[in-house]
């Protein structure tokens, strides 16, 4: 794979929603989340944040490495709607749930920034490169995807809250989606090739790098360190979620629909249920948009969580799994991104 010449094309773009400024975009919330108890966390006043770019968001590198095709590509979708969007984690919380972590733009540069998480307020840069997506650990580390290096994505880390010492973790690759496992021994990521995404292990303490099973958009699942939950890009033209147990070899479809796909996985604290992000079709607006779904890890009780016609992304837990966080363009003319929270009673 030729990447020297390739030009890394961030596609974290705060978008203008299809549809137009209805006032049904205004609202904060739709008919069918009344009981959710939709509270805004940040002010598109003060926080520019970075949503899902939704369209043909091929980076060009994927261009580079199979001409665009879906099935090849770590963007989600739905070939039967033919609605697709960028699937990296824009959002995440630290261990304790005092503090969120999310993405903005500032110099033609995309960096995490960390504000408090129960109200608006000011918010602290803690990185300074491009990053594309990332997630907040338990040790208390940010691990980022670093596209600094215009030819290649690499992963890299930071502590959340002293200095700007940057630990580079791997190199000359397309890498990209970090995410520590429950234990805090294994860093997982997707590897992006002429092969199409796949993820891999990092062992933290000996640097061992491990190629695990076939996916993108790795999530961890709570008390399960040789299992993880990912998305995989069907031949029909969907995203799907998988649970693969990379020990044993053993890999479950969790969720699939062929009229729409999903991303974005991420399992509860207590392993009973997973978020997930999904394409939808809005009865207000009648186009299709991103909204947030539930279903139980054995693949029960599937919910959808939203209704409203923006975009609504990145679902994130709350650590007592009472709150969900996620990122949304409603409720404001311009269809900024803002970071939201709502309440999850199942």
């Amino acid at each position: 794979m030729k990447t020297k010449h390739i030009l890394f094309i961030a596609i974290l773009a705060v978008i203008t929603a299809s549809c137009g400024s209805g006032k049904e975009f205004l609202e904060t919330y739709s008919p069918e989340e009344g009981g959710l108890n939709m509270m805004k966390i940040t002010d598109e006043n003060t926080n520019s944040i970075l949503g899902a770019s939704v369209g043909n968001v091929f980076s060009a590198r994927e261009v580079s490495i199979k001409n665009m095709k879906f099935a090849f590509s770590t963007q989600g979708g739905s070939k039967a709607s033919k609605f697709y969007w960028y699937a990296g984690r824009l959002l995440s919380l630290s261990p304790d749930g005092s503090e969120i972590a999310y993405l903005s733009r500032k110099d033609k540069q995309d960096n995490v920034m960390i504000k408090r998480s129960m109200a608006q307020g000011p918010s602290t840069q803690r990185t300074f490169r491009n990053v594309s997506d990332f997630c907040w650990g338990k040790d208390g580390n940010i691990y980022f995807a670093d596209n600094s290096d215009n030819s290649h994505s690499q992963i890299s880390s930071t502590n959340a809250h002293q200095g700007s010492l940057v630990r580079q973790m791997t190199s000359y690759n397309l890498d990209s989606n970090p995410v520590l496992s429950d234990d805090g021994s294994l860093l997982f990521f997707t590897r992006l090739d002429d092969n199409g995404p796949s993820i891999w292990s990092l062992e933290l303490s000996t640097g061992a790098l491990t190629s695990c099973a076939r996916g993108y958009n790795p999530a961890t699942i709570p008390g399960k360190n040789d299992s993880f939950v990912c998305v995989r890009n069907s031949s029909s033209g969907v995203s799907e979620i998988w649970i693969v147990n990379f020990v044993l070899g053993q890999e479950t479809l969790l969720l699939t629909d062929k009229n729409r796909g999903f991303t974005n996985p991420s399992v509860s604290p207590d392993g009973n249920w997973l978020l997930c992000c999904g394409s939808s079709k809005s009865a207000a607006s009648k186009t299709n948009n991103l909204d947030i779904f539930a279903v139980k890890m054995d693949g029960t009780n599937f919910a959808q969580m939203t209704y409203h016609p923006a975009n609504d992304c990145s679902p994130a837990w709350s650590p007592d799994g009472k709150s969900i966080y996620f990122i949304s363009d409603r409720a404001n003319k311009s269809h900024y991104y803002n970071i939201w929270r709502m309440r999850f009673d199942y």
